[in-house]
Protein backbone atom coordinates (compact mmCIF):
# COMPACT_ATOMS: atom_id res chain seq x y z
CA UNK A 1 0.00 0.00 0.00
CA UNK A 2 1.29 3.08 -1.02
CA UNK A 3 2.25 6.43 1.48
CA UNK A 4 -0.73 8.06 -0.56
CA UNK A 5 -3.59 5.16 0.08
CA UNK A 6 -2.66 5.06 3.73
CA UNK A 7 -3.70 8.46 4.61
CA UNK A 8 -6.03 10.14 2.04
CA UNK A 9 -7.19 12.47 4.55
CA UNK A 10 -4.29 14.42 5.31
CA UNK A 11 -3.24 14.97 1.25
CA UNK A 12 -6.66 17.02 1.12
CA UNK A 13 -5.58 19.12 3.91
CA UNK A 14 -1.87 19.76 2.57
CA UNK A 15 -1.37 23.20 0.89
CA UNK A 16 1.02 21.85 -1.58
CA UNK A 17 0.86 18.97 -3.91
CA UNK A 18 3.73 16.33 -3.04
CA UNK A 19 6.07 14.63 -5.02
CA UNK A 20 6.74 10.51 -4.69
CA UNK A 21 10.52 10.30 -4.41
CA UNK A 22 13.27 8.00 -2.74
CA UNK A 23 16.22 9.35 -2.24
CA UNK A 24 18.51 8.34 0.73
CA UNK A 25 19.56 11.29 2.82
CA UNK A 26 21.53 12.00 5.89
CA UNK A 27 20.07 14.14 8.80
CA UNK A 28 21.00 15.03 12.28
CA UNK A 29 18.44 15.46 14.53
CA UNK A 30 18.63 18.67 17.03
CA UNK A 31 16.82 19.54 20.34
CA UNK A 32 14.73 23.03 21.08
CA UNK A 33 18.34 24.26 21.80
CA UNK A 34 19.65 23.54 18.30
CA UNK A 35 22.00 20.69 20.41
CA UNK A 36 22.71 17.80 18.35
CA UNK A 37 20.93 14.59 19.71
CA UNK A 38 20.99 12.15 16.78
CA UNK A 39 21.90 11.82 13.45
CA UNK A 40 21.78 8.97 10.91
CA UNK A 41 20.04 8.21 7.36
CA UNK A 42 16.60 8.06 6.12
CA UNK A 43 14.91 7.53 2.65
CA UNK A 44 12.52 10.33 1.41
CA UNK A 45 9.44 9.32 0.11
CA UNK A 46 7.79 12.50 -0.80
CA UNK A 47 7.90 16.36 -0.82
CA UNK A 48 6.41 19.21 -1.57
CA UNK A 49 7.63 22.94 -1.42
CA UNK A 50 6.54 22.86 2.16
CA UNK A 51 8.05 19.41 3.91
CA UNK A 52 8.71 15.77 3.20
CA UNK A 53 8.26 12.89 4.05
CA UNK A 54 10.78 10.33 5.58
CA UNK A 55 11.53 6.88 6.24
CA UNK A 56 13.64 5.98 8.89
CA UNK A 57 14.62 2.71 11.02
CA UNK A 58 14.20 4.42 14.56
CA UNK A 59 11.25 7.03 15.28
CA UNK A 60 13.32 10.35 15.34
CA UNK A 61 13.23 12.14 18.63
CA UNK A 62 13.86 15.85 18.73
CA UNK A 63 12.12 18.90 17.70
CA UNK A 64 14.69 19.88 14.81
CA UNK A 65 16.78 18.89 12.00
CA UNK A 66 19.19 19.43 8.96
CA UNK A 67 18.56 17.04 5.98
CA UNK A 68 22.02 17.03 3.46
CA UNK A 69 22.08 15.30 0.13
CA UNK A 70 24.01 15.72 -2.54
CA UNK A 71 22.51 17.09 -6.06
CA UNK A 72 23.93 15.31 -9.28
CA UNK A 73 27.57 17.73 -9.67
CA UNK A 74 28.25 16.05 -6.03
CA UNK A 75 27.64 19.51 -4.04
CA UNK A 76 26.19 19.52 -1.00
CA UNK A 77 22.53 20.63 -0.49
CA UNK A 78 20.77 21.51 3.29
CA UNK A 79 17.76 22.17 4.20
CA UNK A 80 16.24 22.89 7.39
CA UNK A 81 12.92 21.36 8.72
CA UNK A 82 10.60 20.89 11.96
CA UNK A 83 9.27 17.45 13.19
CA UNK A 84 5.85 17.94 12.44
CA UNK A 85 4.95 13.96 13.47
CA UNK A 86 6.02 10.59 13.72
CA UNK A 87 4.45 7.43 13.36
CA UNK A 88 5.01 3.83 12.63
CA UNK A 89 4.76 2.77 9.22
CA UNK A 90 2.93 -0.15 7.81
CA UNK A 91 6.20 -1.47 7.03
CA UNK A 92 8.02 -3.73 10.15
CA UNK A 93 10.69 -2.05 12.11
CA UNK A 94 10.10 1.43 10.22
CA UNK A 95 9.04 4.70 11.05
CA UNK A 96 7.21 7.76 8.84
CA UNK A 97 8.20 11.22 9.98
CA UNK A 98 6.95 14.50 8.55
CA UNK A 99 9.32 17.27 8.51
CA UNK A 100 7.92 21.02 7.62
CA UNK A 101 10.66 23.27 6.37
CA UNK A 102 11.86 25.60 8.20
CA UNK A 103 15.15 27.11 6.69
CA UNK A 104 15.17 30.02 3.73
CA UNK A 105 13.11 29.59 0.49
CA UNK A 106 16.12 29.01 -1.45
CA UNK A 107 17.26 26.55 0.83
CA UNK A 108 13.49 24.66 0.15
CA UNK A 109 13.69 25.41 -3.57
CA UNK A 110 17.30 23.99 -3.88
CA UNK A 111 16.92 20.76 -1.97
CA UNK A 112 13.47 20.25 -3.81
CA UNK A 113 15.28 20.62 -6.77
CA UNK A 114 18.35 18.08 -5.93
CA UNK A 115 15.94 15.68 -4.81
CA UNK A 116 13.96 15.98 -7.67
CA UNK A 117 16.92 15.29 -10.23
CA UNK A 118 18.50 12.89 -8.83
CA UNK A 119 15.52 11.02 -8.27
CA UNK A 120 14.58 11.08 -11.93
CA UNK A 121 18.14 10.63 -13.20
CA UNK A 122 18.36 7.19 -10.96
CA UNK A 123 15.05 6.49 -11.79
CA UNK A 124 15.79 6.97 -15.49
CA UNK A 125 19.55 4.94 -15.75
CA UNK A 126 18.68 2.81 -12.40
CA UNK A 127 17.37 0.42 -15.13
CA UNK A 128 20.92 0.04 -16.72
CA UNK A 129 22.57 0.46 -13.28
CA UNK A 130 20.94 -2.01 -11.35
CA UNK A 131 23.64 -5.04 -12.04
CA UNK A 132 26.43 -2.70 -10.84
CA UNK A 133 25.14 -2.76 -7.31
CA UNK A 134 24.56 0.04 -4.91
CA UNK A 135 27.35 1.72 -5.35
CA UNK A 136 25.60 2.97 -8.93
CA UNK A 137 22.94 5.40 -7.00
CA UNK A 138 25.52 7.44 -5.37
Amino acid sequence: MSTQEKTPSVNEKRKHPRIETENEVDYILLDTNRERVGYGKARALNLSQSGVLLETETPLEGSFVILMTLDLDGNQVQVKGRIANTRESDKPGCYLTGIRFTGSKKEHKNAIIAFVKKYTHRKHSGRNSQSQGPEAES
